[in-house]
């Protein structure tokens, strides 16, 4: 049956599955999560349910609950430490849409901040001294005004530092 909450299918082949997960779902399954996970729909999909690859059914990064976007899924243990590398070593170039509130000026730019949970919210991450390095460019794409509010549609591109390292292809997975 497919739902609001049904994953969308972009690409499949025989090591990697590329889905367009829908806002409002959580990736990874956990204590604290009672609703159906991305994670319990791949393993329904590709029938791994108690085997999985990498113990989250093949799911290589995730997305928070409230973003839309595409998710990658190795179907095999060897394509799964492949794309694992990949992002570990930030290889792998992430660009997001965002509308945000109020005017961002200058029209392009660079947030360099340190990135980590939250010690007072542990549902919620943010900038903290000791957090990650995160590099994260930025681009207008357009300004909008609603009640006389400003708003800012944003081109957010992570990893943007490294020089392109292209598609990830598939076959070499």
């Amino acid at each position: 049956m497919v739902t609001p909450f049904t994953p969308k299918i972009i690409f499949e082949d025989k090591s990697l599955l590329i889905i367009d997960k829908p806002a409002g779902m959580v990736v990874n399954r956990a204590r604290t999560t009672k609703e159906k996970t991305i994670q319990d729909w791949v393993s329904d999909y590709l029938k791994i349910r108690g085997k999985g690859i990498g113990k989250r059914a093949g799911i290589v990064h995730r997305l928070d609950k409230e973003t839309s976007g595409l998710l990658l899924i190795a179907k095999n243990q060897k394509a799964f430490e492949n794309l694992q590398k990949q992002f570990k070593e930030r290889k792998v170039e992430k660009r997001y849409l965002a509308l945000v509130h109020g005017k961002v000026e200058p029209k392009e730019g660079m947030v360099e901040v340190p990135i980590s949970r939250s010690p007072y919210n542990r549902k919620k991450f943010g900038v903290f001294l000791g957090g990650r390095p995160a590099k994260t460019k930025y681009k207008v794409k357009k300004y909008y005004t609603l009640n006389l509010k400003p708003f800012t549609l944003l081109e957010l591109i992570s990893n943007s530092f490294l020089k392109p390292v292209g598609l990830i292809k598939s076959e070499s997975i």
